[in-house]
């Protein structure tokens, strides 16, 4: 009597399968990117600030299964108040009938990021945040924009008897060029979410370094 083979061809995939699954189910449990904690209004002893850019799954190298080391990008996307060159700058005026920014300038080396809203407090088409990337195998200065109309939001908080301002923002970034060039990269597929705060920010300041 002869031993049926189906069994063991379906067995021996299934094993196959089971192993592969196994081997790369923590690197897909990898998230690239975890927002920053936001800065709590008036907690900080100065001014500070975080910036991050968080990027989805479809716009890193194999959906984001393995970190972006791998690809010799970088490993998380932003700066703060404690980056080298970290500096910042806000042009005030009065925005839905309270004190705020109407621009608000973020930097540090290598990033340059301008916030701007209308006079409703919306955020606008010409924010922008322009940094260093890896894109198609070389470094490029990449300038990303909101679309239009802008999605995201600027809320901030003038603190009682101070004149310094704190906020939090959370802005879609849907396309991209290169800064040098200003030629459209058709990336990113999907929307980055461009994600900070900022505490104790003079409302009075010029471009100030740290």
């Amino acid at each position: 009597m002869r031993n049926d083979p189906k069994p063991s061809r379906i067995l021996l995939p299934l094993g196959l399968l089971a192993c592969v699954a196994l081997l790369i189910s923590p690197l897909v449990a990898y998230r690239p990117d975890r927002p920053v904690a936001t800065l709590v209004p008036g907690a900080s002893s100065g001014p500070m600030f975080v910036v991050q850019i968080i990027r989805p799954r479809a716009g890193l190298p194999l959906g984001g299964i393995l970190p972006p080391r791998f690809f010799g990008l970088e490993e998380h996307l932003g700066f703060g108040s404690s980056s080298p060159g970290a500096s910042f700058g806000i042009v005030a005026g009065r925005v839905g009938g309270t004190a705020g920014p109407r621009r608000l300038e973020l930097g540090a080396d290598d990033w340059e990021l301008v916030l701007v809203v209308d006079a409703e407090g919306r955020v606008t088409p010409e924010t922008q945040v322009v940094f260093e990337l890896v894109f198609e195998e070389r470094p490029r200065r990449v300038r990303c924009r909101p679309g239009e109309p802008a999605v995201g939001t600027l809320e901030t908080t003038v603190l009682p008897g101070s004149g310094e301002l704190s906020g939090h923002f959370d802005i879609e970034l849907a396309r991209c060029e290169d800064a040098d060039t200003s030629k459209p990269l058709g990336w990113p597929p999907r929307p980055f979410l461009l994600h900070g705060s900022f505490d104790r920010l003079p409302l009075d300041a010029g471009a100030t370094g740290r």
